[in-house]
């Protein structure tokens, strides 16, 4: 009761707060509202101005001309302006060399073990998948093409030699059996899981002779095989399933989501599997920061015949120097030894836990070394030497083996297109590392984290957290396309992006007693130094200019099953149609979102949707009240951004919509209102048929 009435008193309190404007250091991952310009210029008199306004009104005025000279409609994506992005590599057969994906540049290239690029082949559009036999198949997907391409690596070189067409779309993962003779493929766009059937034609090469599907879930980012195991990190759902076989999968399952997943088969037929993750433990609002969302490493044992894994280990690796750990190699050796070795995404440590007997109970053995942030993927060598792939730095990075290996060696990989401005590059540092908030703690509840915590790779976490309001729920929302989609969040909204980016600075150092007003040089973290053109001294008004830059940037990459194409289908012109009519009164075809000068017109819904950038926004600068409840604010919720809708979910503020289908069979409209829950019964709200629901779906696909 005494902890109640103190929650009770902290709310009273902050309500007060909010409604006097005081502070915006409250936030749910959502600036509060913008001042009400009926009262603003009484209150103007009566207070002084905010801290550091004139810095803040110089980063508005940045922002201010940035938007003026911006050409909404024809913003490049982010897949072609943030450099070439090394996103996954691996060792060929023998170690000597490695071959790795460029996702920037749609292209594969080998490498030998200093980073020397050797050959650069085309691959298929957004390469994101990628898989060695021990034959020299190689094996490359991307997200952006209906194909699997094989190339073989023979005498010291990689050559393609077959393409095989396949039925999925946004393929993020690959994964080969030990014999080479099924290809397990994860669709992200469909959620799918799927085992294609592989034989060799004359010349070796691999051709498809069946596909099934084995699974659905929410995200699936990453598919691992060994023998008798194939797991699948299902992100949104929080889930990573190991199918052994026909019937239901074992499921790993936690509160947030695992952003990595390894395994190895033990003699006895059962499996060792380790992923690193979100803190197993619900977010934590109730104060304005956030709690309980360290990353964590994880070791579960699925013994033969057992129906669910069992947890053998959970490891706080932020507290270790490991935030966001994206790659993990896991590896089992004499006297039932396990070796567990992990890489910060956002941060610069490279990890080893070893259990030397296999005796869990047991403190694990720590390794740390010096690395640097971003290892996307890595390949181990049999010395202990790593080389790994590096989207933040645009480099593949040469971790020496040995007991005392020194410094990583960062070696830049060159792309086709110009460079990026550095303030472009230190923004998306502040983004995915811990430079936003060095000095956070791990004790308790306090965590070391980053935006991408909750927004992986930019889009979502698949979470509905509380608020710590009420009992109010939110789900989490991307952060790709804020340029053009001001103001700021679901619940009270920021006019700009140099406020929002400001307080964001203010919640990331919530609990670590430092002021969020701070510069950063060499000695806070000496890893800038790979930083081509980086300052010694970052200041803070340079600080929030670079996170703003990149921003800006930071455009949505295109929609998959909208590329290559010119023309809707009938029944997407159909959706479009119904749109138009039923939807477009709140979810508006803008450019911009607060600016309703930039409105489309329907007649050019057709090219723009179809464009790679896909550039219109379907929202406005306005609250709504659809009946999905509790609102956030009480004005109801802003209107929700539509563009790639395929990459959210759940749907709704409050998450209560677990597919498209909840959505449109839930919604209902009349001349003057909409409801997407609590229509009124009767001829006040008509509801969607099942011709409109169909025809809508198809074209909300393409956004």
């Amino acid at each position: 009761m005494a902890r109640a009435g103190r929650r009770r008193a902290r709310r009273d309190a902050l309500a007060a707060a909010l409604v006097a404007l005081a502070s915006i250091a409250y936030r749910d991952r959502e600036p509060v509202t913008a001042p009400d310009p009926a009262v603003a210029p009484a209150r103007a008199a009566a207070e002084p101005p905010p801290p550091h306004e004139p810095e803040l009104a110089a980063l508005r005025a940045f922002e201010n001309r940035r938007r003026a000279a911006a050409d909404f409609a024809a913003l490049p994506p982010s897949d072609q302006v943030l450099g070439p992005d090394p996103y996954r590599i691996a060792a060929l057969p023998g170690g000597a060399q490695l071959v790795g994906l460029l996702r920037g540049e749609s292209a594969v290239v080998v490498l030998d073990r200093a980073g020397a690029e050797l050959a650069r082949l085309p691959a298929p559009a957004s390469p994101s998948a990628l898989a060695v036999s021990a034959e020299g198949d190689v094996v490359v997907a991307g997200d952006a093409a209906r194909e699997l391409a094989h190339y073989r690596s023979r005498g010291g070189r990689l050559e393609r030699v077959a393409t095989l067409a396949l039925d999925a779309l946004g393929i993020r993962a690959v994964a080969l059996a030990p014999d080479a003779r099924t290809a397990y493929v994860a669709e992200e766009r469909d959620g799918r899981l799927l085992a294609v059937s592989l034989d060799r034609g004359p010349a070796r090469e691999l051709r498809a002779t069946a596909v099934r599907v084995l699974g659905r879930c929410h995200g699936p980012i990453q598919v691992e095989a060994i023998a008798g195991h194939v797991a699948v990190n299902c992100l949104l759902d929080h889930t990573i399933e190991i199918r052994r076989g026909p019937g239901e999968p074992a499921r790993i399952h936690h509160d947030g989501p695992m952003w990595s997943v390894a395994l190895v088969r033990q003699p006895d037929g059962g499996a060792l599997i380790a992923a690193g993750g979100v803190e197993d433990h619900p977010l934590v609002r109730e104060d304005g920061g956030f709690g309980y969302i360290d990353s964590y490493l994880y070791l579960y044992r699925l013994a033969p015949g057992a129906a669910q894994p069992v947890r053998l280990a959970a490891i706080n690796s932020s507290a270790l120097g490991v935030v966001t750990p994206k790659w993990l190699a896991l590896r089992t050796g004499p006297g039932g030894a396990v070796a567990l070795t992990a890489a910060g995404y956002a941060s610069s440590t490279l990890l080893t836990l070893t259990w030397p007997t296999g005796e869990f109970t047991a403190e694990p053995r720590t390794e740390r070394t010096e690395l640097v942030p971003g290892t996307s993927a890595a390949a181990l060598a049999g010395d202990g030497g790593l080389v790994a792939a590096d989207p933040l730095l645009d480099a593949w990075v040469i971790e020496p083996a040995g007991a005392h290996p020194g410094a990583p060696r960062v070696v830049p990989v060159a792309g086709a297109r110009p460079a990026r401005p550095v303030l472009s590059r230190i923004g998306e540092l502040l983004f995915f590392t811990t430079l936003m908030s060095p000095w956070n703690s791990s004790d308790g509840q306090l965590s070391r984290f980053t935006c991408e915590t909750c927004h992986h790779e930019g889009y979502i976490d698949g979470r509905v957290h509380f608020t710590g309001r009420a009992d109010v729920h939110a789900v989490t929302r991307p952060l790709y396309g804020l340029f053009n989609l001001r103001p700021y969040f679901s619940r009270a909204l920021d006019p700009t992006m140099a406020d929002m980016v400001h307080a964001e600075f203010r919640v990331a150092n919530r609990h670590n007693g430092r002021d969020p007003w701070f510069a950063l040089t060499r000695a806070d973290a000496p890893w800038l130094a790979h930083v081509a053109g980086a300052p010694a001294e970052l200041s803070p008004q340079l600080l929030r200019e670079a996170f703003m830059t990149f921003l800006m940037d930071f455009s949505h990459r295109p929609n998959p099953a909208a590329l290559g194409r010119s023309r809707f289908t009938e029944l997407e012109r159909a959706g479009a149609r119904s749109f138009r009519d039923r939807c477009a009164g709140c979810h508006e075809a803008r450019l911009a979102s607060d600016d309703p000068a930039t409105a489309v017109p329907f007649e050019r819904w057709e090219s723009l949707v179809l464009s790679p950038a896909g550039p219109i926004v379907w929202s406005n600068a306005a609250y709504a009240q659809t009946g999905v409840t509790p609102y956030v604010h009480p004005s109801g919720a802003r209107v929700a951004p539509l563009r790639r809708l395929y990459k959210k979910w759940p749907y709704f503020t409050n998450g209560s919509a677990r597919s498209l289908t909840d959505v449109l069979d839930g919604f209902a409209s009349s001349p003057t209102a909409a409801y997407h829950a609590g229509a009124p019964a009767g001829p006040a709200a008509t509801p969607l048929t099942p011709d409109e629901r169909t025809a809508l779906r198809a074209f909300l696909d393409l956004l």
